[in-house]
Order: structure tokens, then C-alpha cells, then sequence
């Protein structure tokens, strides 16, 4: 009965996981297609000269002027300074939690915000999908996350750096605005572990 019952949450886990990641494509395929039909002509996604306002909004992120080319509605990560590339895993602790730890292999339930670490440039935040935290095996995950949620407490915030060979490479989700081998950060706030 009790291999049954653990057959079934790894089931019902993997069920969960797969219709977030269909939602997220499903959203981002369609914020793309509204951001690239908002560029001016000739004008390329990240090839903008950017002024960042000092108002940040609720979600962590910060609004962009437009330079002609940079879509408006474009946010960029709060509080981060862009770096050219990044050769290994950054851990920085934004918010030391108090709650319990995460053990290698956990389940964890999160918010987060994820952006281009050449430019700053959010590409998804978890809130953008609700108030409704995202819960996820550490073993199902990039491996910059595999390796950069451990050692979090309950009620933490970590910003990864990820260098692209820990991240998703040359072959980034279609849709995802994340270029191929492209560094990225996420800030992550640890909700719960599973």
C-alpha cells in the first residue's frame, strides 16, 4: 500500500510539473509574439541602449524606458547589475530563511523570477501565473537549480547566477525568450519544502 501511495505522488508530481511547463510555454509563446509585434521595424529583441527607472514594482523587477528599439513593457531584474558571462554557479543570499532546510533531491514549493544575466531582462517570473507557488522536484529541474537550492531555508531568498552550460545551453525551451547559451539569474524565495 505505502510503495502505491509513493508511486502515485511521483505520478501526480510529474503530472503537475508537465502542465505548468505547457502553461509557461503556452504564455511565453504568446508574450513573444505580442512583444515582437511591438518592435519597431528592423529593430532587434536586446539590441537596445536601456534607462532604468529607480521605481521598482512589486514582483522585484524595474520598468524600462523605451529607446526606440526596447519594448516598454520590458522589466529588468531588481537590485542586479547585468555581467557578461559568469564561468560557475553564483549562491547569493538575498534573505537568510529560518524555516527548515533543503536537503539535496528535495521537493520544494517557490516563486521566482528568472532574467538574462547579460542584460537583466526578466523573461518569467512565477507571479506572472498567479499567487499560487511553483512546487517541483530539485531532480527535475536545470542543474544550476539542482545545485543552487540546497542549504536554503524556509522563508529565504537566493539570487543563482547561472553560468548557460548549467542552465539550458545552445537549446533553450522554443518560446522562452532566453537566447542559446545564454547565462542566467534567478531570484528564488524558498515557500515550502515537500
Amino acid at each position: 500500500m505505502q510503495n502505491q501511495k509513493g508511486k502515485m505522488s511521483v505520478g501526480y508530481s510529474f503530472i503537475i510539473v508537465a502542465v505548468v511547463v505547457v502553461i509557461f510555454t503556452y504564455i511565453i509563446v504568446n508574450k513573444n509574439k505580442q512583444v515582437d509585434q511591438n518592435l519597431p521595424e528592423g529593430s532587434a529583441s536586446g539590441q537596445a541602449e536601456v534607462n532604468v527607472n529607480d521605481n521598482a514594482n512589486t514582483n522585484g523587477e524595474q520598468s524600462v524606458n523605451s529607446q526606440n528599439q526596447m519594448n516598454p513593457n520590458t522589466k529588468l531584474l531588481s537590485n542586479f547589475t547585468p555581467v557578461a558571462n559568469t564561468s560557475s554557479l553564483q549562491k547569493i543570499d538575498l534573505v537568510v530563511g529560518q524555516g527548515a532546510e533543503v536537503s539535496p533531491g528535495a521537493t520544494v514549493s517557490v516563486h521566482y523570477i528568472g532574467a538574462v544575466a547579460a542584460t537583466g531582462a526578466i523573461f518569467q517570473s512565477s507571479k506572472d501565473f498567479g499567487p499560487t507557488p511553483v512546487t517541483f522536484p530539485l531532480s527535475g529541474v536545470i542543474k544550476g537549480w539542482t545545485d543552487g537550492i540546497p542549504g536554503m531555508k524556509i522563508g529565504g531568498t537566493r539570487r543563482l547566477v547561472i553560468p548557460a552550460a548549467e542552465a539550458y545551453g545552445a537549446n533553450p525551451p522554443p518560446g522562452s525568450g532566453i537566447p542559446a547559451n545564454a547565462d542566467l539569474v534567478f531570484d528564488v524565495e524558498l515557500i515550502s519544502i515537500q
